[in-house]
């Protein structure tokens, strides 16, 4: 089964709407389970639900207008309150699958599970890109072997040292952007792709830094991935596929991909305490990595034998929401 695309028009970056004028203009941050979420000059995240997409408008600024839109908004969602300083307790929607439900799924979508043809073609890809349809040259819908590949090429441990050492700071984040150019079945490109390309070069050293020591570093992981999260924090750009997926590609057997939402479902599921803030950091980290380690484990109790944490990932994807009844006519 192929991921559904949306075929809507593009999503209008700033907004307004007419029903909620107190609300202020919308920067769009995330689209996701059919919902566009904006920050508001209110302070506040909205959801607006695709059946409500046409009650918005766009609002055209010019560029250094939404600039500092985007940076007003992104200072009234950051700023610290007494309330967003307490751990508040998620209030989760009740499981809609179960774990069995689950492998049945991805059973019959997959037949002969993650080494299954199928599996290769839609999910992982081939090592060395090869054509894994029988060598039928089209562009394959599998990406996630090629993205590891990508990222094991451009993000060697001498390469990156060697860039950082002779300040050649462009080079080091075009390797970044061809990277997540690689993985873009995982990243999104409002939430996260445009947000990072637009990062001021004022962060590009910290973020270099940060990311060769997150990768190579000889100290504890929880505080490199608190240092990568700090640099994304002030660079307005943390999110947490971009705070994890460089070692998810360069460590699949160690570290794991995250998309908060499909990792809440998936917990919910297999009765997990998954508690977690918005911006990402080493504590939340180390829960989704023990869930995912957790869905592994289980996963090979039934035979099934995923590659590393990045086929645990697809699986969770792909499987955690019940497919939705065809129409009836």
């Amino acid at each position: 089964m192929a991921t559904s695309r949306s075929t809507e028009p593009s999503a209008p970056i700033i907004v307004k709407h007419p029903g909620c004028p107190q609300w202020g203009l919308g920067y769009l941050v995330e689209e996701r389970d059919e919902k566009r979420f904006y920050d508001f000059e209110d302070g506040h995240n909205h959801s607006i639900a695709k059946a409500f997409w046409s009650k918005l408008e766009p609002v055209q600024l010019g560029d250094d207008e939404a600039n500092a839109l985007e940076a007003r908004i992104r200072g009234l969602r950051d700023r610290p309150s007494s309330a967003a300083k307490k751990q508040r307790a998620r209030v989760v929607a009740p499981p809609l699958t179960s774990f069995d439900e689950q492998v049945t799924s991805f059973e019959t979508q997959f037949e002969g599970g993650f080494g299954g043809p199928h599996f290769v073609a839609e999910e992982r890809g081939s090592v060395g890109g090869e054509p894994s349809n029988g060598g039928v040259k089209k562009k394959s819908k599998a990406y996630k072997q090629s993205a590891i590949e990508t990222a094991r090429a451009l993000l060697g441990k001498g390469e990156l040292e060697g860039l950082l050492a002779a300040g050649n700071l462009a080079d080091f984040m075009e390797r970044i952007t061809k990277v997540h150019k690689a993985a873009t079945g995982l990243l999104h490109p409002l939430g996260d792709l445009i947000p990072f390309n637009k990062m001021p070069a004022e962060h590009h050293r910290a973020y270099a830094e940060a990311v060769v020591d997150l990768l190579y570093g000889a100290g504890d992981y929880a505080a490199r991935f608190d240092r990568l999260a700090g640099v994304l924090a002030a660079a307005k750009v943390a999110t947490w596929p971009l705070a994890t997926i460089l070692s998810a590609l360069v460590y699949p057997e160690e570290h794991v991909f995250v998309k908060p939402s499909f990792f809440e479902k998936q917990a919910v599921v297999l009765g997990f305490n998954l508690a977690y803030d918005r911006v990402p950091s080493s504590e939340g980290y180390t829960r989704m990595q023990s869930l995912a380690r957790d869905l592994e484990r289980r996963l090979r109790e039934r035979s099934l034998a995923p590659r590393d944490l990045m086929d645990v990932y697809a699986f969770l994807w792909r499987t955690i929401s019940p497919p939705k009844p065809s129409a009836k006519s």
